[in-house]
């Protein structure tokens, strides 16, 4: 590779964590996706209690879930 093409690499990556460092803080304060993570989180939570609770994990011997 030549020295362009590494330099454009890094520029690159650099703009990216950049970005990611500057959005990230802005969006854990974005109520709606707070939200979201959190209404997640507890229906896996649900999803993982009814699989260790059921037999084959609720796919051959138990009904399957009816989370939405």
């Amino acid at each position: 590779m030549e020295i362009a093409q590494w330099i454009l690499i890094v520029v690159v990556t650099a703009v990216m964590a950049v970005a990611w460092l500057l959005v990230m803080p802005l969006c854990r304060n974005w109520k709606p996706l707070n939200d979201r993570m959190a209404d997640q989180a507890t229906r896996s939570a649900a999803l993982v209690r009814e699989c260790s609770t059921s037999m084959g994990c609720g796919t051959a011997f138990g009904r399957l879930s009816t989370i939405r």
